[in-house]
């Protein structure tokens, strides 16, 4: 008896034993018709089912990275196996074992990052049997509001960079006129940063026609959402846009600039004056003594004997649930309380600082929600600070994008409670982090409010005990 000797004559047997194979199973697996859509330091569930509806606690289940064909989560023998797990999901996936008994094998990632975008294959083996599916999941990032800048005079015009951070996938740009028209580029670079995240900086050159109003409009597709800001360009600018009055056209940019931030600081008005009495004034003291209520503290949270530190923990105290203590957020407050008058204390920041780490620090009202998952904000009496997975922001509602250039290792909380401000500042610097827009406290008592979410990070109070 011949061999085949043609292509299709040698890979028919192997065909057909595959065919067999995927025929002799019981169940099809069944993943999403649509790609997923989350947001970065969120988390996500990938849907996965079996189809008929059967118990698949004694079956495999592996989850895979679809390029890279690693396993990103595996259960056997009814429990997690993760010898064979993929080094940057270690401790940030679970499978919902609660559906497992009616065919349900939905992933749970935590803490959504940039690599985690692209396409997972559930998988699941029963002796002969054997389906899978693939699951999309776009991972999205929402960046910091575009910071615009005069650099240059340049072929008769002006030069101007905008500039915008903390964004995924790499966001579209587009410059605009007064009148809404596309104003186009001459220089756009964009660039990923060590989590990941797009930064960019694009370039346009501005002559004199019009009325020198330029925006930069720097949006995410995905989440179809969009930051843009505004820039007007006096027209004395033009009039020396010209290489042999380069010198005075430098002096009238800075006398414009600063004429520009006195009018920011007269919109601003009392708020503005007040920061900067912050940093002359409380910045070279020392700062006020603060320390940390044990009974509000979270059970995951562990406090220094001295009460002037916390970090997280990976497992709960056993400590009485009181009506005082956080018990959702790992959260827990000074001991010091404020009514009125001008306070100001430190708070150092050890360990990891930036990358994934997840810490806050603020102010809030002493009535604030400590047993549900309310997001903190001022709405609900917080005002704060945090770094979350690579995104420094503000608690404003919706959430300020701020640089992660001003992420300290020494922050200054500095509350007034007579003119409803918060500020935060640089304490290594003077320099102002953020300022919340002007408060109505009504005389409730406000206390120092902190959170860490990572055990890689420890914050500390600082400031001499008399």
């Amino acid at each position: 008896m011949g061999f085949p000797t043609s292509p299709w004559g040698l890979l028919s047997p192997f065909l057909t034993l595959h065919l067999l194979r995927l025929g002799s199973a019981d169940f099809i697996v069944v993943g999403p018709s649509r790609p997923l859509l989350a947001t970065m330091g969120q988390d996500v569930v990938l849907p996965c089912h079996l189809s008929p509806r059967m118990d698949a606690r004694g079956l495999e289940i592996r989850w895979i990275r679809h390029k890279l064909s690693e396993t990103v989560h595996l259960y056997r023998n009814g429990a997690d196996q993760q010898w064979d797990q993929m080094e940057e999901y270690a401790g940030r996936t679970e499978l919902a074992r609660d559906g497992l008994s009616r065919g349900s094998l939905d992933l749970r990632i935590s803490g959504l990052r940039p690599s985690d975008d692209g396409q997972y294959v559930c998988t699941v083996h029963d002796g002969a049997s054997y389906g899978e599916d693939t699951v999309e999941l776009e991972v999205a990032a929402l960046g910091s509001v575009p910071f615009l800048s005069l650099e240059a005079y340049e072929d008769g015009g002006i030069r101007v960079v905008c500039r915008s951070a903390g964004w995924y996938p790499s966001p579209q740009v587009l410059w605009k006129d007064a009148g809404g028209q596309h104003l186009p580029s001459v220089s756009l670079r964009r660039s990923p940063d060590e989590r990941g995240l797009f930064e960019i900086q694009d370039v346009i050159v501005v002559s004199g026609k019009g009325d020198g109003n330029v925006s930069c409009v720097v949006r995410n597709s995905r989440l179809d959402q969009e930051q843009a800001s505004s820039l007007h360009i006096s027209a004395p600018f033009f009039h020396n846009a010209r290489p042999w009055m380069a010198a005075l056209g430098v002096f009238l940019l800075l006398l414009v600039m600063c004429f520009g931030v006195i009018a920011y600081l007269f919109r601003r008005k009392v708020v503005q004056c007040i920061a900067w009495a912050w940093k002359k004034i409380l910045l070279p003291q020392n700062p006020e003594v603060v320390t940390l209520d044990p009974n509000t503290a979270h059970s995951k949270l562990f406090l220094s004997e001295d009460l002037r530190s916390v970090k997280r923990g990976s497992a709960h105290q056993n400590l009485p649930d009181t009506p005082e203590r956080f018990s959702y957020w790992p959260c827990v407050l000074g001991q010091e309380r404020f009514r009125e008058g001008r306070h100001c204390w430190e708070v150092e920041v050890k360990g990891e600082v930036g990358g994934y780490s997840w810490w806050a620090v603020g102010v809030t009202r002493e009535s604030v929600e400590r047993k549900e998952s309310e997001l903190p904000s001022p709405a609900v009496g917080v005002w704060a600070v945090w770094h979350v997975f690579g995104q420094f922001e503000a608690l404003t509602s919706p959430r300020t994008p701020l640089s992660l250039s001003l992420v300290p290792r020494r922050i200054w909380v500095c509350l007034d409670c007579t003119w409803g401000l918060v500020t935060f500042l640089n304490a290594d610097t003077g320099g102002e982090i953020f300022t919340f827009p002007p408060a109505s406290f009504h005389g409730e008592i406000l206390r120092p409010w902190f959170r860490v979410e990572t055990e890689e990070t420890q914050l500390c109070l600082r400031g001499s005990i008399p």
